[in-house]
């Protein structure tokens, strides 16, 4: 039977989902699926979450990450809120644009900008990371992989910034308008400048291989997709980069500083390191929820699911799901299964980006880790964990150290 005893948790309320763990540890003990505020249904348990997210003709994106009611125009869709028929090959060319091949090209540069930003912390000195390497390091390789100029990277990541900490992705407004191009007029022209140079004759051959000449060229169902789409969804690629990324090389960090434990056998164990970032993401899920919208009357574990319900997959919930991980509120590097977690979704919306996030973040912890070595960098002494302001993420606001000469 469904979970009703707490109609008051909202997952699209700033700030609840990320310090609900004790509630929904009881949601997750009480059943599979409970029933929360506005009568959304939050699917607690890995199976039933997996089955969700596999099933993408009784479930469907629809409004994305939108709060309930809000309508989003198909033009201004990003790829998280498409069905089919467009969701299949928009989906194929962001996977075939981040191929392992493409990722494994853009190593180097990934290694040679966090160097560069590990280059301009104080020794000795006091430095905020987030602003001063997990966001600008993601933000970077993904404004290359696009294709933009380089020296723009900075300012596409404060748009991104701004972007992610206002109400926009729940409510599709700010207090400056309705919709992207009304809301973020900046950040909108920009890609909008970026989309018409792509599409002129004058591109240089080099670069006719990033992720937007490819949505430019896309065609679904005969047909190009239009200028506003492409918008859309390279603003989906750089703001999903923003986020994922940003949020797992934050939280990351802040667990082997935090955790001299953790640290000291990553520091003796490289090889420990592509554990602790699944651990990571286990634990500290970038993202925590995934919204879908139920298409005809069906059921989740018995519990009778009505069409036109709004079904929240509580990936981070799914995550610490005791049948699956033992000792599951635990940071452990010798957990033998913390891949099978559904951080990145799972089925055929299972994130594109997925294997950039966690090359990104063995590049970048690495080689902080190789800058930084024992004894050189800790937390502040003050320091208290802040979340950031969006709804659906967890990772810290602030990640300040103090550094000192080896």
């Amino acid at each position: 039977m469904s979970v009703r005893e707490h109609d008051a948790f909202n997952p699209f309320e700033a700030g609840e989902p990320q310090d609900a763990w004790p509630l929904i540890a009881e949601l997750r003990a009480a059943g599979a699926v409970a029933t929360i505020a506005s009568d959304l249904r939050y699917v607690t348990r890995h199976a039933e979450c997996e089955a969700v997210l596999r099933d993408a003709t009784t479930f469907v994106n629809e409004s994305g990450f939108k709060e309930p009611g809000v309508e989003v125009p198909l033009q201004d869709k990003t790829l998280g809120e498409l069905d089919p028929p467009f969701h299949g090959p928009i989906r194929r060319v962001m996977v075939t644009a981040l191929t392992p091949r493409v990722v494994h090209a853009a190593e180097p540069f990934m290694r040679a900008t966090a160097e560069e930003l590990l280059d301009a912390i104080p020794v000795p000195g006091t430095v905020d990371l987030v602003p001063a390497f997990t966001t600008p390091l993601p933000n970077r390789v993904t404004v290359h992989l696009l294709g933009f100029p380089p020296e723009d990277a900075d300012e596409v990541a404060s748009w991104a910034k701004e972007f992610m900490e206002s109400g926009f992705p729940g409510t599709n407004r700010t207090e400056r308008g309705v919709g992207f191009e009304n809301a973020f007029p900046e950040f909108a022209g920009y890609i909008d400048e970026q989309i018409e140079r792509r599409a002129r004759a004058d591109v240089a051959a080099d670069e006719g291989n990033d992720v937007l000449t490819r949505l430019l060229a896309l065609e679904v169902e005969g047909n190009r997709l239009t200028r506003r789409q492409v918008r859309a969804l390279a603003r989906n690629l750089i703001t999903g980069g923003f986020t994922t990324t940003s949020q797992l090389l934050g939280n990351l960090l802040y667990q082997l500083l935090a955790d001299e434990r953790i640290a000291q056998v990553v520091y003796a164990d490289p090889a420990a390191l592509a554990q602790a970032v699944e651990e990571s993401l286990r634990l500290a899920p970038p993202v925590l929820f995934v919204p879908r919208t139920c298409v005809h009357d069906t059921t989740i574990a018995g519990d009778a699911v009505r069409r036109g319900e709004r079904v929240i997959v509580g990936t981070g919930s799914a995550n610490r799901d005791e049948s699956v991980f033992a000792d599951a509120d635990t940071f452990r590097l010798d957990r033998g299964n913390a891949d099978q977690h559904l951080t990145f979704g799972y089925g055929p919306h299972v994130c594109p980006g997925a294997a950039l996030a966690r090359v990104e973040a063995r590049i970048a912890i690495g080689t902080f880790l190789e800058r930084f070595p024992p004894g050189s960098v800790r937390l502040t002494p003050d320091y208290e964990f802040v979340n950031v302001p969006t709804y659906f993420e967890v990772g810290p606001r602030e990640l300040p150290v103090e550094t000192f000469a080896r």
